[in-house]
């Protein structure tokens, strides 16, 4: 009886090490969509997600399309990634829209919110186009894929002014429109 209460534990331990197996530690894998790329001051990125919402229920062809790309560079390590919100009051069977800052034109409003944690000065700017076209090819009425195309030139929203440099933004997406 000894003999068993001893051989006991050493089998239920002997059980535990021989079910434990060493497995490669987990190395995540950045998501993407595979809907669009963006270029943004020279540099070619990926569109991680993009995704619209009717801005008014009772209007079928408002939008507003939400897109976010990561920022990749050389020797940062913190995130750094861009989010650009456009909204559109309404894309009427689609076609170009623009904004253009010295005439007053305003057929899309648009945000971009560069988010750097590598940057101790300014962690996120807020920048507007002061001139860009938008390109909307529609989504049949049934539904279906919605592509978006777009070159502006931006410029850094800072207390409500324009401040800093001209940054070139330009990209193309694919959004699916339910029906």
């Amino acid at each position: 009886m000894k003999k068993a209460t001893f051989l006991l534990p050493v089998i239920a331990l002997a059980l535990v090490f021989a079910g434990c197996k060493k497995t490669p530690d987990y190395v995540p894998v950045p998501y993407s969509c595979g809907c669009g790329a963006l270029n943004w001051q020279g540099a070619s990125l990926s569109v991680l997600d993009a995704n619209y919402i009717l801005t008014d229920s009772t209007e079928f062809e408002s939008r507003r399309y939400y897109i976010t790309a990561d920022v990749p560079v050389a020797g940062e390590y913190e995130a750094h990634g861009l989010n650009t919100i456009v909204e559109i009051d309404n894309i009427d069977g689609g076609g170009n829209f623009y904004v253009e800052e010295s005439s007053g034109l305003e057929e899309y409003k648009c945000v971009i919110q560069e988010f750097n944690a590598n940057d101790p000065t300014t962690i996120l700017r807020e920048l507007v186009p002061v001139e860009g076209t938008l390109n909307v090819v529609a989504a049949p009425i049934t539904g279906g894929n919605e592509t978006v195309s777009f070159q502006m030139v931006l410029r850094e929203l800072y207390n409500g002014n324009l401040v800093g440099p001209d940054v070139n933004y330009s990209g193309n997406f694919v959004v699916y429109i339910n029906d």
